[in-house]
């Protein structure tokens, strides 16, 4: 297993995975950024992927920021191995260690037999240019709201080995939104109930995750947008006995999300199937046709009082200026929607 040659530039999450599966490691890595998910799962896989079982009770070291000093890594990089090609040393919640620059000077000439993984989470490593000259540098970025429901599809299929559809993940990247943590974990909970090359369908989604098929906030989003107010007074009613599960504050940050794409696909200059999903989401082509034809039915004047209306009971459900229960706020919020 030999070393791969140290890289220049910051690589990918994709990129990183392959190079642990190949065994070319770099001399130094630093995983940073505002998104842990990406920077935990990269860490586990270290954890896993470099040494051999084995090896690691001798050879591998794992340090916390909040409870090591910068001497302590220092002292562990420069061990040699025993009885295995590398040294491990991984520093968990670098972000807690002090001092952390002192580190520098071990980057810039790093040992040839010692791997160092430094996990800088909620945050970037302000010396990372010495660590980009001398190893590898992963800027772990949350996935933007208009690719979430394509990369929960993609998380189905390449981790996880499940059949998901669009429409599907739409719901879950509607329901869950952007805790990617919370998504892997439902995934992992359903390989207890559901064998690899299942399809993950909305009774299994009802059952295993706990999100009603018919009762969700994607189901009330598209009845509004068709204006199917039979369905939306079902849907208001259920939420009103089920606060616990679909609270306003949540029910009202979601339909804001829904008309507020509506506005800015209006405003569009270009209206190309790229510039689209920018607004949409990284979404079938049918899905998005709907969508805009959805949006089609809506003035800009409509989207602008219903997005009015929408901050106005944003600010009730929390309190000001208002005596309502919060199911009454709800079928009053609805019926002023409805009535736009």
């Amino acid at each position: 297993m030999a070393k791969g040659k140290s890289s220049e530039k910051t690589v990918t999450y994709s990129d990183l995975v392959a190079q642990i599966k190949n065994k070319q490691f770099a001399p130094v890595y630093l995983l940073h950024g505002e998104e842990p998910f990406f920077i935990d799962r990269l860490c586990k896989m270290f954890e896993e992927g470099i040494l051999e079982p084995e090896e690691r009770d001798f050879n591998q070291v794992v340090l916390y920021g909040k409870d090591t000093e910068v001497d302590m890594v220092l002292a562990n990089a420069k061990q040699f191995p025993f009885g295995s090609p590398y040294r491990v040393v991984i520093l968990k919640e670098a972000k807690e260690l002090k001092k952390i620059e002192l580190l520098d000077s071990y980057v810039e000439n790093p040992s040839p037999q010692t791997i160092l993984i430094v996990c800088y989470k909620y945050g970037k490593l302000k010396q990372s240019k010495t660590y980009n000259k001398h190893g590898v540098v992963f800027v772990s970025e949350g996935v933007k709201d208009w690719n979430l429901a394509a990369w929960i599809q993609d998380l189905a299929s390449q981790t996880f080995n499940y059949k998901l559809n669009p429409q599907t993940a739409a719901m879950l990247s509607e329901h869950i939104g952007n805790d990617l943590s919370r998504i892997f974990t439902e995934f992992q909970k359903l390989q207890v109930a559901l064998p690899a090359g299942s399809e993950i369908t909305p009774d299994v989604v009802e059952k295993y995750i706990g999100i009603s098929k018919e009762y969700n906030i994607f189901e009330l989003q598209d009845a509004l947008g068709s204006r199917n107010l039979s369905k939306v007074y079902n849907i208001m009613l259920n939420f009103t006995m089920h606060l616990k599960d679909n609270p306003n504050i949540r029910t009202i940050s979601m339909l804001y999300s829904y008309y507020h794409k509506m506005i800015r696909y209006h405003l569009l200059p270009d209206k190309s199937n790229d510039a689209l999903k920018t607004v949409f989401g990284n979404l079938p082509p049918g899905i998005i046709a709907r969508n805009v034809g959805i949006a089609n039915n809506h003035t800009l004047p409509q989207l602008t009082r219903i997005i009015s209306i929408l901050r106005e009971y944003d600010v009730k459900s929390k309190g000001v200026d208002a005596n309502n229960d919060e199911g009454e706020l709800l079928k009053e919020m609805i019926y002023k929607i409805t009535h736009v």
